[in-house]
């Protein structure tokens, strides 16, 4: 017991900043001022392949289903994506980097359009710096080949007028929805280095990109989403049971990361979560935060190489999440028949692969944040601590919710 309350005296603030979930923002959300339609890319035809076979057969509990996943170039969402098409489902992906002309259009609306002030222009503009190289076509296609069909769309998820018209040609394909996965989140205006700084220090600009898209934008997409998934037909839903919005979240939601507005906009996407369910209760439509913990994506990959996640995060990435976990997750729950109870609730996508018995493709399972296996090695171990110590021998033993919540995070060893 001494043993116990020394472990949680000392952790008592061990959060991670975890770049995190940051790593969800990988997808590209766009610039704010296109005014224009929404369209999927002209060069690309999504053409459904078959699945992986699991024990001679195939395993896709979600043919049939129609899903979308907003913010989908990268990162989590990406991954997420990629499972659904595992999984044998028809996904729809949003974003605003794309190989084709599509994003050149973009661009030139970005200067001439509406918004003529500098500073509005670049606050929703997607270049390499902020978001990268990978393209919603890329992950179209890395859906067919895993056995889905991936569709993409070029969208901006800070303009309604695409928003709307995104589900209208979702609607005109396929009459429903029945999952929507709230991924989209926009890093602000400089890159990371704007999440390090005081709020008074970063500015408001930080607030608006964080909030736009990656909380309003939630609220948006859901709007547009429920009616369409009142009208699913559940003969067609595969292994679902009924529709389902899932929110992708961080722990950045019950305790301080990076700064004061992305943890505001973390909170307030769990608590759209748990009041979107109580009045989508009698709609038997479950609305569920998910909280991935350290994922090891492009983003997080090219911090690595540049030093600025030793700089400014300095976590070990051993026991890091690959961006597929949470789609993984996100199957699991979407298609588990009692997934009602997990409504209005957080998720935390670690201890979900316990529940559910899934485990990354080499067969690893990562440990939940909260957890003795992840907390020691990344604050309570120097280097050479870690090189000594068997993590078998580390207790899978989790801290409750409201230590984690308890203040800032301390700095890893």
């Amino acid at each position: 017991m001494l043993v116990l309350v020394s472990i949680q005296s000392s952790l008592s603030n061990a959060f991670t900043p975890c770049f995190l979930n940051l790593n969800h923002s990988c997808a590209s959300t766009g610039d704010g001022t296109r005014r224009g339609p929404v369209h999927s890319s002209p060069s690309f035809t999504p053409v459904a392949m078959s699945n992986k076979e699991i024990n001679g057969e195939v395993n896709e509990p979600m043919k049939g289903c129609v899903c979308l996943v907003t913010g989908a170039s990268r990162g989590i969402g990406k991954g997420i994506a990629i499972e659904l098409g595992k999984a044998g489902a028809t996904v729809y992906i949003t974003g605003t980097t794309s190989s084709s002309n599509a994003r050149a259009d973009i661009s030139q609306s970005a200067m001439t359009n509406i918004n003529t002030d500098e500073k509005s222009r670049s606050m929703f503009i997607t270049n390499d710096e902020i978001g990268g190289p990978e393209t919603i076509e890329e992950t179209a296609e890395a859906i067919s080949k895993a056995g889905g069909v991936g569709i993409p769309i070029c969208c901006d998820h800070s303009q309604d007028d695409q928003v709307k018209q995104l589900f209208e040609r979702i609607e005109q394909d396929h009459g429903r929805l029945d999952l929507l996965v709230n991924n989209v989140f926009r890093v602000p205006p400089g890159g990371t280095s704007g999440l390090f700084g005081k709020f008074w220090e970063v500015g408001v600009d930080v607030w608006d990109a964080i909030h736009t898209v990656g909380c309003r934008s939630h609220y948006v997409a859901s709007c547009y989403a429920v009616p369409l998934m009142k009208k699913n037909n559940p003969r067609s839903m595969g292994s679902m049971a009924r529709p389902m919005i899932a929110m992708i979240s961080s722990f950045g939601g019950i305790t301080y990361t990076f700064n004061v507005a992305y943890g505001v906009g973390k909170a307030a996407v769990d608590r759209l979560a748990k009041d979107m369910a109580v009045e989508l209760r009698d709609e038997d439509i479950p609305v569920t935060s998910f909280y991935p913990g350290v994922v090891l994506t492009e983003r997080t990959q090219r911090a690595v190489e540049s030093g600025d996640w030793a700089r400014e995060v300095g976590i070990p990435l051993v026991n890091a999440e690959s961006p597929g976990y949470t789609g993984k997750a996100i199957v699991a729950v979407a298609t588990d028949p009692e997934n009602m109870k997990k409504t209005g609730t957080f998720q935390v996508v670690a201890e979900l692969a316990a529940e559910y018995k899934f485990t990354e493709e080499d067969g690893s399972t990562p440990p939940s944040i909260r957890s003795l296996k992840f907390l020691l090695p990344a604050y309570g171990f120097d280097e050479e601590t870690r090189k000594k110590v068997d993590p078998n021998l580390i207790p899978d033993w989790k801290l409750p919710f409201f230590i984690m919540a308890n203040g800032e995070p301390p700095k890893p060893q």
